[in-house]
C-alpha cells in the first residue's frame, strides 16, 4: 500500500454498486408504481433464488477461506466504561483475562464454523509479506516500538476520558481509543503465520458478491466513516476502505472512490460516502480493515499525498449488538469508524428502483430492530433516473427492516421482517404524485457450501 490505488484496485465507484448475482422473486417486496418495474437485475439475478427456495452452486473462482488468527494477543476497548479499559491494557499486557462474558455469544455463533476451518495457515502460498527482508533483530525493534506507539496513545485517550468524566458533564464528548493498527512486520512474519498470509493482502481483488449464509451467523455492519481531523480543510480524498472476513479474506469495499471522482471534505462534513459491501460480513471473533486513502493534488497524482495506509484489526470479544466507535490514525489525519457485530444475524439485500419526471431531493436510508443508527443507501446521484439501486445490509434473525425515503420536506416509510414475505407496511398512495418506486428486500438469498482448497501448513 504504497503507491495510489489504481483504477483497476476501484472497479465500483462511490456511492453506489451493480445489480448482480442475487435471487428471483424474494421474501419481500413493495412497489409504488404507474407502469410494471423492469426486471430487477436481468438473467443473471433470476439463477438464485431467495431464502429457502434454492442452494447457490459457485465455480472454483469464487472459492473462499475460512482461518482463525493467532496474531498479537491485543484486543480492543469496544464500550465506554473504565472496566473495558482495564480489560484491554490486561490483553495488551498479555496477562490472562478472565472478564469476558460469553453470555451473548450463542451457541450457533460458537459452532457456526467447522473447526478444521479455523486452524489453517499458509506457508508456501503468495504474499506479499516483508518479513523475509529484516533480521529477528531488527523485527523485535519495530514490534517494541510498535506496542510503545500503541500503548501510549491508548493511555493518552484514557487519561483525557477520565479528566472528562470528571467534570461530571454528561453530554461532553469523549476521545475515541484507538484501534489495532498492526505493524509493517511482525514476529509472525517470520515463520510465516503472519497476517499478511492469513488475511491474504497480497490479492486486491474483490470478494465474490455470491458468497453468503442462508442460516443466521455473526456479522459486522459498518455505519459511517469520519475524517475527524485534519491539518487544512477543504481536502480532495480518494481511495479505499475494505473488509477482509472469515468468510473470504479478499476486499469487500465499503468505500471505494477513484481518483477522478475525489470526494471534498471540509470543515463542515467530515463523512465520507459509503458505497455498499459487496456481501453481508461475516466475524466469528475478528476481521481485517485494510485502508488506503490520498489526497488530490493538481496535475497526474505524482504531487498526490499519502492520507493514511494501515491494517487494523478488530475483535469481536463476544460483545455483540453495541455501537462500537474506533480511530485510526497517522501523522497527518485521524479516521473514526462506527461499527457493530450483531449475533445471530442474516444478509438483507435491498433493491430500490426510482424514477421521476422532475428534479427532487431524494435520500434513502434504512433502519434495522437490531440498531437504531441509519444505514445511508443512495442519494441524489443513485436514484430517480430509472435504474436499479442495490444494497446489502446486516438484519438481526426475525428483525424488521424500514427503508425510509426521504423526498423534499415528505417521508415515506417501507417495512420488512425476516421470515415475513411481503411488505409489514408501505406509502400510501401520496408517493404517486413525485414518480414511480419499488422497495424489494431479500433476507439471506444466499447459501455457501463449498470448502476452498486450503493451503499447505508447515
Amino acid at each position: 500500500m504504497a503507491s495510489p490505488p489504481s483504477e483497476e484496485q476501484l472497479p465500483i465507484a462511490s456511492g453506489g454498486t451493480a445489480v448482480h448475482d442475487l435471487a428471483a422473486p424474494g421474501d419481500g417486496y413493495a412497489s409504488a408504481f404507474t407502469d410494471p418495474p423492469p426486471d430487477l437485475g436481468g438473467p443473471a439475478m433470476n439463477n438464485i433464488e431467495s431464502h429457502d427456495q434454492q442452494e447457490l452452486v459457485f465455480t472454483d473462482s469464487d472459492q473462499l477461506s475460512c482461518y482463525d488468527s493467532e496474531m498479537v494477543s491485543t484486543h480492543e476497548v469496544m464500550d465506554d466504561d473504565e472496566d473495558d479499559a482495564e480489560h484491554y491494557c490486561a490483553a495488551i499486557e498479555g496477562i490472562p483475562d478472565e472478564e469476558i462474558d460469553e453470555s451473548d455469544e450463542s451457541d450457533e455463533d460458537i459452532d457456526e464454523y467447522d473447526e478444521d476451518d479455523t486452524q489453517w495457515r499458509g506457508t508456501d502460498s503468495e504474499t506479499n509479506c516483508p518479513g523475509k527482508n529484516y533480521s529477528k533483530e531488527e523485527v523485535g525493534e519495530i514490534v517494541d516500538k510498535w506496542f510503545y506507539s500503541f500503548t501510549r496513545q491508548f493511555d493518552e485517550c484514557l487519561k483525557v476520558r477520565k479528566v472528562i468524566l470528571a467534570r461530571g458533564d454528561k453530554n461532553a464528548r469523549l476521545p475515541t481509543y484507538p484501534l489495532k493498527v498492526l505493524p509493517e512486520v511482525t514476529h509472525e512474519c517470520i515463520d510465516g503465520r503472519c497476517y499478511h498470509r492469513e488475511y491474504m493482502t497480497h490479492d486486491t481483488s474483490t470478494t465474490a458478491s455470491i458468497l453468503g449464509y442462508r442460516k443466521p451467523k455473526s456479522m459486522l455492519q459498518v455505519f459511517s466513516l469520519r475524517l475527524a481531523s485534519y491539518e487544512s480543510y477543504p481536502v480532495s480524498v480518494y481511495g479505499i476502505f475494505a473488509v477482509r472476513d472469515d468468510l473470504e479474506p479478499l476486499r469487500n469495499l465499503i468505500f471505494n472512490c477513484p481518483r477522478d471522482d475525489a470526494v471534498t471534505i471540509d470543515k463542515d462534513f467530515f463523512t465520507l460516502p459509503l458505497c455498499s459491501p459487496s456481501r453481508g460480513m461475516h466475524v466469528l471473533d475478528h476481521a481485517l480493515l485494510e485502508v488506503d486513502l490520498w489526497v488530490k493534488k493538481d496535475g497526474d497524482g505524482s504531487a498526490d499525498k499519502k492520507l493514511l495506509s494501515a491494517y487494523v484489526e478488530i475483535y469481536v470479544q463476544a460483545r455483540f449488538d453495541l455501537m462500537r466507535t474506533g480511530q485510526i490514525s497517522s501523522d497527518s489525519c485521524s479516521l473514526e469508524i462506527d461499527y457493530m457485530f450483531l449475533s445471530s444475524s442474516v444478509e438483507a439485500v435491498i433493491q430500490v428502483y426510482s424514477k421521476v419526471d422532475h428534479p427532487h431531493h431524494l435520500r434513502f436510508t434504512a433502519f434495522s430492530s437490531g440498531f437504531d443508527h441509519e444505514i445511508v443507501l443512495f442519494g441524489d446521484k443513485c436514484v430517480g433516473n430509472g435504474n436499479i439501486n442495490q444494497h446489502v445490509v446486516v438484519v438481526k434473525q426475525k428483525g424488521k427492516l424500514e427503508i425510509c425515503l426521504k423526498l423534499e420536506k415528505h417521508v415515506f416509510q417501507w417495512t420488512f421482517q425476516d421470515g415475513v414475505a411481503g411488505t409489514i407496511s408501505s406509502p400510501d398512495n401520496s408517493v404517486f404524485e413525485y414518480g414511480q418506486f419499488f422497495v424489494r428486500v431479500l433476507f439471506a438469498p444466499k447459501n455457501t457450501q463449498a470448502r476452498p482448497k486450503r493451503p499447505s501448513f508447515a
